[in-house]
């Protein structure tokens, strides 16, 4: 079991919670661990105990979520023989699942550390048989669609249209 999954109803877990929440809601610079400690009722030194910095919290909740969004990829791309249309089945599962659980924000800011993250790896291993680098491209339109859906530029539907139109040919 890893050492941060927090046991129910403890103080860890109320946290966790709460970060969720922030983090999905205001990003990353935005949080102030002093606001987030009295919204989970705890004291900032309990939120240092537990995780050590803020940047930690974020880095095991942003990891947690892409392992969520990574989950739901990995099945609806499972579902396709041809390789493009898994992937499309897999970026719009995966921008349904971000939409549905508010993490569009989480999911599509700069991260605070310096490894590569989940979904990356994800889509560099399906598309590592092509000789261009079309992860680089394919994630950030990703990105940028779940930037746009949290910005109110766009809706999910249409964030789900932009998506099949990158895989038209």
């Amino acid at each position: 079991m890893k050492n941060w999954i927090p046991i129910p109803g403890s103080n860890k877990e109320k946290i966790i919670k709460v970060a969720l929440e922030e983090f999905s809601d205001k990003g990353y610079k935005a949080v102030n661990i002093a606001e987030l400690a009295a919204m989970a009722d705890m004291t900032t030194g309990a939120v240092y105990h537990h995780f050590g910095s803020k940047a930690k919290l974020y880095e095991i909740i942003r990891t947690d979520m892409e392992q969520r969004v990574i989950d739901r990829m990995e099945g609806a791309a499972s579902l396709f023989d041809q390789e493009k249309e898994a992937l499309e089945a897999a970026l719009v599962t995966g921008l349904n699942f971000a939409v549905k659980m508010n993490i569009c924000k989480l999911l599509s800011e700069e991260k605070p550390y310096t490894h590569q993250d989940k979904i990356e790896e994800f889509l560099t291993t399906m598309l590592l048989k092509e000789n261009l680098r079309l992860d680089v491209v394919v994630l950030s339109s990703w990105r940028s669609i779940l930037k746009a859906i949290t910005d109110e530029q766009i809706t999910n539907e249409q964030g789900k249209s932009l998506l099949k139109w990158l895989f038209r040919s």
